[in-house]
C-alpha cells in the first residue's frame, strides 16, 4: 500500500486553487490519499473520492500549549544549533521569536506523528509525508525521520516560505537543519532551484523543479475593441504585492494619453482590515477622469475564469517585488492573456518577450505605463502576445500534465 500525507495550511478550506487537481492527480498514484490541513475550519471544498481528512493534527496544534512547547524549545539542541549558526538575530528579539514558534511548532510535529502511526499501525515505509509549504511541518516530519528512518519526507516550496530575503536580517528559521534531514525538495520554479541550490549546494541533489500549472479553459479572452484599455491584476493586497504603484502607474498613463479610456479590474482581498476599501479610494483619488477602478475582491477560480471569459482584458499586471512563480500569471496565460510583470522570482520563466513585457525588478510609474502604451499602439504586436501565452501555458504549465507527473514521481519515491 502507497500512502501521501499531505500536509496543508487549510485545504480542503483553502488553497483550492492550488490544490484541487493535484489532490485528484495524487489518488491516482496512491493507494489512500490523507489531507492534514493546520487550519481546516470552515467550508471545505469538494474533495476527490477516496481522499480523507485527518483533522486531530489541527486539534493536537490547539490543545497544546505553545508557551510550554516554546520554553522547551529553548533547551533543545535544534534551537541553540540555529541559533548559533546564524548569529545575525542575536539582536532582533522578533528573528528569535521567529525561530522558537518554528522549532516548538515542529517538536510538536513530531510527537503527532508519532501519535499518527500508534493510532493507525500504518508501515512507515509505504508512508509518504508531503508539505505543501516548506515550514515547521516539514521539518517536524524531518525529526520524525530520526525516529522512523524509512519514513519519506518531502516538500513544495514557492515564496514566502523559500526567499529569506523577504524578511528580516534575511532569514528562515533551520533551513539547513531540514535540507539535511528531508528527501527531497521541490519549489515551483527554476529560480526557486537556484535560490536553493546557490544557497546550500552541499544538498543540491535533493533541490528538484515541480512547477505548478492551471487546467485547459477552452476559450481565448478577447482584446477590447470599445476604444477602452482593460488592465487586471489579482492578488493579495499586501505591501510586496506593490498595488499603489500600480495605481500610480495607470494614474501616470491615463494623464499622458487624455483621449484613451483605462480600466482597472483587480481581484484579491487584503490581508488586514479595510485594504481592499483603502486601495478603492486611493485610486479614485488619484485616477483622471478617463481611468476607472473596479475592486470586486477575490470570487474564486471559477469565477475569475468566467470574467475572463465573458469581458475583454487587454493586458495582466504583476510588479510584485518578490514572487514564486504566480498561478495568477498561470491562469491569465491560460486564456492567451498579454502579461506585464516585473523580472523576481519565477516570473522571468513565466513572462519574456514571447507574450508579454518584463520589466526590471524596480520599475517607475513611467516604465510601467511605457509597456501598456506598447501594447495599446502596436495591436500586431499584442496579438502575437497573446498566442505566446498559449504556447507557454500549453508547453510549461498545463495543470493535468504537470501534477500526473509530480504524484508519479512522488510514488516512485517510495517504489524504489
Amino acid at each position: 500500500m502507497l500512502i501521501v500525507l499531505l500536509f496543508t495550511a487549510s485545504y480542503p478550506n483553502g488553497e483550492q486553487t492550488f490544490l484541487d487537481l493535484e489532490v485528484k492527480k495524487l489518488a491516482i498514484e496512491f493507494d489512500k490519499v490523507i489531507l492534514v490541513p493546520k487550519n481546516p475550519s470552515g467550508r471545505w471544498s469538494p474533495i476527490a473520492a477516496g481522499v480523507e481528512v485527518d483533522e486531530t493534527y489541527a486539534s493536537f496544534l490547539r490543545s497544546s500549549s505553545l508557551v510550554f512547547a516554546m520554553l522547551k524549545s529553548i533547551f533543545s539542541v535544534l534551537f541553540w544549533q540555529d541559533l548559533l549558526r546564524n548569529q545575525m538575530i542575536w539582536a532582533k528579539p522578533s528573528a528569535i521569536m521567529r525561530l522558537l514558534r518554528y522549532v516548538s511548532s515542529a517538536y510538536l510535529t513530531r510527537t503527532w506523528i508519532h501519535r499518527f502511526f500508534a493510532r493507525t499501525g500504518y508501515q512507515k515505509s509505504e508512508c509518504v509525508f508531503y508539505t505543501y509549504w516548506f515550514d515547521s511541518a516539514s521539518m517536524g516530519g524531518c525529526l520524525a525521520k530520526e525516529d522512523f528512518p524509512e519514513l519519506t519526507v518531502v516538500s513544495r516550496a514557492h515564496g514566502y516560505d523559500l526567499y529569506e530575503d523577504r524578511y528580516p536580517v534575511h532569514y528562515l528559521p533551520c533551513r539547513s537543519q531540514a535540507l539535511e534531514r528531508i528527501d527531497s525538495i521541490f519549489p515551483d520554479s527554476r529560480a526557486g532551484v537556484r535560490y536553493l541550490q546557490d544557497r546550500f549546494p552541499k544538498y543540491a541533489s535533493k533541490i528538484k523543479e515541480a512547477l505548478l500549472g492551471v487546467t485547459e479553459t477552452g476559450f481565448i479572452t478577447l482584446p477590447s475593441e470599445d476604444k477602452v484599455f482593460r488592465i487586471v491584476s489579482c492578488a493579495i493586497i499586501r505591501p510586496v504585492k506593490r498595488m499603489e504603484l500600480l495605481v500610480e502607474a495607470i494614474a501616470k498613463a491615463a494623464k499622458k494619453r487624455p483621449q484613451q479610456n483605462f480600466e482597472w479590474h483587480h481581484f484579491g482581498e487584503g490581508k488586514v482590515k479595510d485594504a481592499r476599501e483603502k486601495l478603492q479610494t486611493l485610486a479614485d483619488v488619484f485616477f483622471p477622469s478617463n481611468a476607472v477602478a473596479y475592486l470586486p475582491g477575490y470570487p474564486g477560480q471559477d469565477t475569475l475564469f468566467q470574467y475572463y471569459k465573458d469581458n475583454p482584458v487587454d493586458v495582466f499586471v504583476n510588479i510584485s517585488e518578490s514572487e514564486g512563480t504566480p498561478v495568477s500569471i498561470m491562469e491569465a496565460i491560460s486564456c492567451g492573456i498579454p502579461i506585464v510583470a516585473t523580472n523576481v522570482g519565477g516570473n522571468s520563466e513565466i513572462v519574456s518577450e514571447e507574450n508579454g513585457i518584463l520589466l526590471k525588478k524596480n520599475p517607475t510609474p513611467d516604465e510601467i505605463a511605457s509597456a501598456f502604451f506598447q501594447l495599446i499602439d502596436d495591436l500586431t504586436l499584442s496579438y502575437e502576445k497573446r498566442k505566446g501565452s498559449l504556447r507557454i501555458w500549453q508547453e510549461q504549465y498545463n495543470a493535468d500534465k504537470n501534477f500526473k507527473e509530480f504524484a508519479h514521481q512522488l510514488a516512485s519515491i517510495i517504489r524504489k
